[in-house]
């Protein structure tokens, strides 16, 4: 009876042997994935003597508000929202950056000085330029 058993152990074993199964994998390398700058988020806002309500926008006469951000060699965004709005982002690579604010009039032409403030822009954060245009600001 051991004389079976190991003849039929040694037959699956050399079946086994014969049919074999292999498995083989070939490392593949991941397509790299195209990754941009590092970006942040930049919200300007605004206020007209001290007010961040639509009746100081009709009380001086402000229609929209001129936003402009440059880093310092060109423009990188120039929008020009509506008063009301009180505020506008912009997503950006890191950096350091100006915005200019002016007010407009209705008919387009800048009714207030010109505020600048230069802000830094970092990775994953949301950084704030707050301005308010005083009375003595807006024509």
């Amino acid at each position: 009876m051991l004389n079976k058993l190991i003849f039929a152990v040694s037959i699956i074993t050399l079946g086994a042997a014969v049919t074999g199964c292999s498995v083989s994998t070939t490392p593949v390398d991941p397509s790299p994935t195209p990754t941009g700058p590092a970006m942040g988020t930049l919200t300007v806002g605004w206020t007209l003597g001290g007010s961040s309500s639509a009746d100081a926008c009709d009380y001086y006469r402000v229609d929209r508000v001129e936003v402009i951000i440059d880093d310092g060699a060109q423009v990188i965004a120039d929008e020009e929202p509506v008063c009301e709005d009180f505020s506008i982002s912009f997503d950006l690579p890191t950096g350091m950056y100006s915005s200019e604010l002016t007010l407009l009039a209705p008919a387009g032409y800048g009714v207030s000085d010109t505020i600048i403030t230069d802000v830094r822009v970092l990775t994953d954060t949301e950084a704030f330029v707050d301005v308010d245009f005083p009375d003595t600001a807006i024509q």
